[in-house]
């Protein structure tokens, strides 16, 4: 939940600087999405970024992949008040191309639960 102001495209920022405390951090792409492609859930434009990942696990290098989409709900009983939904999927390069297409099905179906 956030109260502030944030655009999506800073809080998508703010996960770069976390991540950059754990290794290297290379934004390979960073674009808006708005409404159109997912109706009915965002109150804001969302943002997809894919990122290269350059860590350690037990001292060995490793690299790594991740897409995040950041959407935004606002809160209908409380507007100044909205839901950041972070949807991360993490991979090893080599691993993506079989699994993004189910990360981006998945994506798709997210929805806000219309019985609230």
């Amino acid at each position: 939940m956030r109260d502030d102001a944030a655009t999506m495209r800073e809080i998508a920022d703010e996960s770069v600087q976390r991540l950059g405390q754990a290794g290297t951090v290379q934004v390979l792409k960073k674009e808006e999405v708005g409404t159109p492609a997912i109706p009915g859930l965002t109150d804001s434009p969302g943002v997809v970024q894919d990122l290269r990942l350059s860590t350690t696990l037990r001292g060995e290098p490793l690299e790594l992949v991740q897409s995040q989409v950041y959407l935004g709900m606002e809160d209908v009983h409380h507007p100044s008040r909205r839901a950041v939904l972070e949807l991360v999927l993490t991979a090893k390069p080599e691993q993506l191309p079989e699994v993004l297409d189910d990360f981006k099905e998945f994506v798709r179906s997210v929805r806000p639960d219309q019985d609230s």
